[in-house]
């Protein structure tokens, strides 16, 4: 009886993943073939929350903006073309002690959330928007940089630009 080698092994085995990978692929399960459905302009909501400025006007719609997402960055930089912002608040107990109420952040009077929507051609596919080879999602992790700025953020809305050119609202920004 002859004994297993090791690099053999190895070898079988990485033979039996490549035929496997390559099933996967033509069965249409592996990512690698989403079909473009279509090119289109989306709008991406961008939610920053308690970035410390002395200058809380520091997006501007109009500029542009660069977009980095997963550590890659996107090119090119995205127009921005909507900006709420209140001061960061925080929450306290009411005097009734059931209900909450909430106030500009004494601890940090220099804080600011923001939702800042930046628009950029996509390719929309049956799993989704890609921009620039980055899939776009609601939850993914974004960081926005500009002359003066770099902060990070977390997608909240991702919406089809109207071929007028009016983005779909967003939300309310809370006062």
């Amino acid at each position: 009886m002859r004994r297993v080698n090791g690099f053999d092994a190895a070898v079988v085995t990485t033979v039996i993943f490549c035929v496997l990978g390559f099933a996967m692929a033509k069965a249409g399960h592996a990512g690698v073939d989403n079909v473009i459905e279509g090119k289109v302009r989306v709008s991406i909501d961008v939610y920053l929350i308690g970035l410390k400025t002395l200058d809380p006007e520091i997006f501007k719609t109009g500029e542009t903006s660069a977009i980095t997402i997963r550590n890659r960055p996107v090119e090119p930089p995205m127009k921005i073309s909507k900006v709420d912002h209140w001061q960061h608040k925080a929450s306290f107990l009411a005097p009734d002690g059931k209900s909450a109420v909430a106030f500009p952040d004494p601890a940090v009077p220099v804080a600011h959330d923001y939702i800042v929507t930046v628009e950029e051609n996509a390719e929309r596919t049956a799993d989704g928007y890609v921009v620039s080879g980055n899939k776009i999602k609601i939850g993914n992790q974004v960081d926005l940089e500009g002359f003066k700025y770099r902060a990070s953020g977390v997608v909240v809305n991702v919406n089809e630009v109207s071929t007028e050119g009016a983005g779909t609202p967003t939300p309310g920004s809370g006062g």
